[in-house]
């Protein structure tokens, strides 16, 4: 959720400069994409994305200039988080009473997590990479040590049965149904939707909205609709414009999750995963903290928004599953944007998009069996671990190499745009 963000006011040129051919005749080729797709997939399975851990290593693997790795990057995590979502989207929690993307968990955090990452965008242009290098192993080594932690608490509490556990939470569900309460029983069908029709909408719009004014204001690499000069007055104003409506819609989506649990609380609704209301707050501020980091070092929001939900008790697979549900959004901003700039080609979205979307697809499937298979809800974290250090190793590594062999712009402070 992420890293992609900076696409929308990323300085790139119209052309793509030292484009190199892959030869697709040599069987090494296709390895490296499977790898390239499996790496994605257990990304996406740790809720995390993988923005800036896919880039360097695609670099690396097929020999990519970074411009072509990091626009092919934004592709593949769209296909992977439409894979994730084909393969997740259609599941439930494990009282089966709601899907296991907790889309109101999703519609307060994406309004904040794009605004944040547009001014994250605008401070890494003007600091100097050094300070972004430090910025970005300092959280990184955080996050870590976060995760970590969390890791070995809920492994120590995997030693309850987790089977008695889910018969629990089926009972406490048969029971709310035996109430025969008509507005209990109405709040039930519609949190069992998998698919919630008004929330998917409130996703859209506030997309579109994002959509809209990037295109109004422009880039650096296409103008504005409207004339606006890039890194005006005006281009400025409409960034403090975006963050005013995502204010806003936090602001009423937080009034309508308050008032649908009051009603809740009327018909006797239980609240066996906790209440909303409880992690908004949080969730709201490290959204758009989230986002500002995303933008400012290219980190992937769900680095953040997971560890933080998972310490608030929400469940890892449904933590996951949300997080790289944001990616689904974020992401395609990032490729409607390049596309628009005539950066693809059919054959990026065939391959980089195919593989990684078949690799989560897979992955998260076998994830999902194992979690099942052995009550473990903490093999999740360990994956996000995994993927969390092997960015400790490339992230820092790719940062240096780019520093040493820029270093005089590396120490510069550039514009705030």
């Amino acid at each position: 959720m992420e890293f992609h963000i900076r696409i929308l006011f990323y300085k790139m040129d119209l052309q793509m400069n030292g484009e190199a051919d892959l030869d697709l005749n040599n069987p090494i080729t296709w390895i490296n994409f499977v790898i390239l797709g499996s790496l994605v997939g257990l990304s996406q399975a740790g809720g995390i994305g993988g923005g800036p851990i896919i880039s360097p290593v695609m670099m690396i693997l097929l020999s990519l200039p970074s411009k072509n790795a990091i626009w092919n990057t934004y592709i593949m995590l769209l296909g992977g988080s439409l894979g994730n979502f084909l393969r997740l989207g259609k599941e439930k929690t494990a009282s089966g009473s709601a899907p296991l993307i907790n889309y109101q968990l999703v519609l307060i955090t994406i309004p904040l997590l794009l605004a944040g990452a547009v001014f994250g965008v605008a401070t890494g242009k003007w600091l100097p990479k050094i300070v972004i290098i430090v910025f970005l192993f300092a959280i990184l080594i955080s996050v870590f040590k976060k995760t970590l932690q969390l890791y070995k608490n809920l492994k120590a509490a995997e030693d309850f049965s987790f089977e008695n556990q889910s018969l629990l939470m089926k009972d406490i569900k048969q029971i709310q149904r035996e109430q025969e309460n008509p507005e209990l029983l109405e709040i039930l069908e519609k949190e069992g939707q998998l698919y919630p029709l008004e929330q998917i909408k409130e996703l859209g719009i506030q997309v579109a909205i994002v959509l809209s004014l990037t295109l109004i204001k422009g880039s650096q690499s296409f103008p504005s609709m409207i004339g606006v000069e890039y890194c005006s007055s005006g281009y400025h104003f409409i960034n403090v414009i975006l963050l005013a409506i995502a204010v806003y819609n936090v602001y009423r989506y937080r009034n309508i999750i308050l008032q649908e649990e009051v009603k809740k609380e009327q018909v006797g609704y239980h609240f066996q995963e906790g209440r909303m209301s409880s992690v908004i707050g949080e969730t709201v501020k490290s959204s758009f903290f989230a986002g500002f980091l995303g933008g400012l070092v290219g980190l992937g929001g769900g680095v953040i928004l997971t560890p933080l939900w998972l310490s608030m008790g929400i469940p890892s697979s449904r933590a996951t599953a949300s997080a790289t549900f944001c990616v689904l959004f974020t992401s395609s901003i990032s490729v409607f944007i390049i596309t628009l700039s005539g950066g693809y080609h059919i054959k990026d979205f065939i391959l980089y998009g195919g593989f990684s979307g078949v690799g989560s697809y897979i992955i998260a499937g076998q994830l999902k069996v194992l979690v099942k298979r052995y009550h473990r809800e903490s093999i999740l974290i360990m994956v996000l671990l995994g993927i969390i250090t092997l960015g400790l190793i490339v992230l820092p590594y790719q940062s240096f190499k780019d520093f040493f062999g820029n270093p005089k712009a590396a120490t510069q402070f550039g514009r705030f745009c």
